[in-house]
């Protein structure tokens, strides 16, 4: 779990003061909802004592601070307001209705941010343009469903697709949203499915693409946060795993037919992707 110590100070006491990253976070889910919003519909100013995440589903909105900063905010954005921001949102007079789906919870599953036992690294942007990414709005409409619900699992279905919601807005911050990549790289990976049973080198792609090696190492690690290599080993162990478990063939078969040798460095690096050797899989009698 990536965690930090950090000392914060108030009028009185030392306090220390956890710091979490945003891939560590265990969300604290208090109320969600999916709700339309009536015309000149505004709440604030008011402040929070824990976060929420909002999406505009339909409709737009206007979100002010105390500290003059704003967001306009249309279909597809989502909104953090964090604790004890003294805030304004309100929706914005078009045609037509406004959805808003929002979220309270705590980010880490004890403590209050607002109290000052954990912060972030990194702390989140005001809003996030998702641009309508329809796997974000459907875990919105989910948790909203979820915490209506009656399911015996709930407080872990929540915090499982709250965390979830922040990971994927997280792809956006970095400017990689899941499914949107670059036309180059996308590229590259038919190139490379296209040759998965020859040897196919990152010079042999920078050629190709008429970069550099490094630039190739470069792009694969932000569009897919693998190397080249690693991507190849990726394709080649799924398609063994079909082999084996579809067509009945022998580790040794499968090893060969995707472009593997050695059937012992086949079978380590099966065992690294999928955490089970090839010969547990499956084989037809």
């Amino acid at each position: 779990m990536d965690k930090r110590r950090h000392c914060m100070y108030d009028n009185k006491n030392m306090k220390e003061r956890e710091t979490l990253g945003l891939g560590a976070i265990q969300p604290n889910v208090r109320m969600a909802n999916y709700i339309p919003v009536k015309p000149d519909t505004r709440w604030g100013w008011r402040t929070i004592p824990d976060f929420e995440l909002i999406l505009i589903v339909l409709g737009r909105f206007a979100y002010d601070t105390r500290t003059r900063t704003t967001a306009d905010l249309e279909p597809g954005d989502v909104l953090c307001i964090p604790p004890l921001e003294e805030h304004v949102l309100r929706r914005v007079h078009t045609p037509g209705g406004a959805i808003i789906s929002c979220i309270h919870h705590e980010v880490a599953a004890r403590g209050s941010w607002a109290q000052g036992d954990y912060a972030l690294d990194p702390f989140p942007p005001i809003a996030t343009r998702t641009h309508g990414d329809p796997v974000i709005r459907d875990l919105f409409h989910r948790c909203a469903e979820t915490f209506s619900g009656y399911a015996r699992y709930r407080a872990e279905m929540l915090q499982t697709i709250t965390r979830e919601i922040w990971l994927r807005l997280m792809e956006h911050w970095r400017g990689r949203p899941a499914g949107r990549r670059a036309s180059r790289i996308k590229e590259m990976e038919a190139f490379l499915r296209e040759r998965l049973r020859t040897p196919v080198t990152r010079r042999d792609l920078a050629r190709r693409f008429s970069i550099t090696p490094e630039h190739v190492n470069a792009l694969f690690k932000k569009e897919l946060g693998v190397t080249p290599t690693q991507f190849v080993h990726r394709e080649r162990v799924f398609q063994a795993y079909g082999l084996l478990r579809d067509d009945g063939l022998s580790v040794k078969e499968a090893a060969a037919r995707v472009g593997f040798h050695d059937p012992f460095y086949f079978s380590k690096i099966f065992k690294r992707i999928l955490k089970v050797p090839p010969s547990r899989v499956g084989q037809r009698g």
